[in-house]
């Protein structure tokens, strides 16, 4: 979701862009992909040019998998940035990489807004694993070899696309069960806050973070639009939006929450990204409505094409 709306605007801003990918995709002007598994391909033999900036958007992004599979989550999530930072530090002018990271490493954190002041305290094996990333990341800043910093994301929403984890891009998600008339389940009263941050935003604070690399470099940020909702206040608001392009009327449903539901999903998470703002000139353009407008207008083109 969020690589696919950064190639877009990198291509947007003239950049030529490489892509690394486990499948199979053609070249096109200003992009070359190279097919590449980062747990085990060897770099060796790619001939890559000399890269100004790495965006490391991979991995595993599921905790109920991540819990299923500790070990597999492990290496998808920190053995292959190892490898990655491994290569690029061998680089004549080691690049500045980008670690797209969590704002749920934090875990169930009682202060609200949660900043960069916040204790890490994670409680699922995925988020273990993604602070393990930042830790390494940060180690070899710390030892001169590569240049780079963190940025842990809030609720991404605005693009959704085949293969995205259940537990992950829920507004997406709910705004095409909506679409389809399907109902919207809520699991509980759904009364926990959610910062929920429009892709475009997440966008262009990849795009400013190595821009301003003397301020950024060796360290980590939170990303949130400093406003939150109730789960069932978005719930609701896709549902009115929905109905109103389309006439369909969209039911909310509250159920009992199934077993083995992880306790992060019970957290409350309001976003504050001053830190950021303050060393990129970065300010979020969108808030959840005027947000949610753009991701049903892309919705509502995609199934127009679809019909006709």
């Amino acid at each position: 979701m969020v690589g696919s709306a950064l190639h877009g605007q990198l291509l947007a801003d003239g950049h030529e862009i490489i892509c690394q990918s486990r499948s199979v995709h053609s070249d096109s002007p200003k992009t070359r992909w190279i097919r590449h598994e980062l747990t085990s391909d060897s770099w060796e033999g790619l001939a890559l040019p000399d890269i100004d900036v790495v965006y490391h958007l991979a991995g595993q992004t599921s905790v109920y998998q991540a819990r299923q599979d500790p070990i597999d989550d492990l290496f998808a999530n920190v053995a292959a940035l190892l490898r990655l930072l491994e290569h690029f530090r061998k680089q004549p002018h080691p690049p500045f990489i980008v670690l797209a990271s969590t704002v749920t490493v934090t875990g169930l954190t009682e202060r609200l807004p949660i900043d960069e002041s916040a204790i890490d305290r994670p409680i699922t094996f995925y988020d273990l694993s993604k602070l393990s990333a930042e830790m390494y990341l940060d180690q070899y800043v710390r030892e001169g070899w590569i240049r780079g910093c963190s940025l842990r994301f809030a609720n991404v929403f605005g693009r959704s696309l085949p293969g995205q984890q259940a537990d992950r891009g829920v507004i997406d998600k709910i705004l095409k069960r909506a679409l389809a008339g399907q109902p919207l389940t809520v699991f509980g009263a759904g009364d926990y806050l959610r910062d929920y941050i429009f892709i475009d935003d997440i966008v262009s604070a990849l795009i400013l973070a190595p821009r301003h690399s003397e301020q950024t470099s060796g360290r980590r940020f939170v990303l949130g639009t400093g406003q939150a909702l109730t789960v069932k206040q978005a719930f609701a608001k896709v549902a009115a939006r929905v109905n109103a392009a389309t006439g369909i009327n969209v039911e909310v449903v509250h159920i009992e929450p199934p077993a083995g539901l992880s306790a992060i999903e019970y957290r409350n998470a309001v976003i504050d990204s001053s830190a950021f703002s303050q060393v990129t000139g970065w300010r979020p353009q969108y808030n959840f409505d005027s947000g949610l407008e753009q991701a049903c207008q892309s919705l509502f083109g995609q199934a127009a094409g679809r019909r006709s």
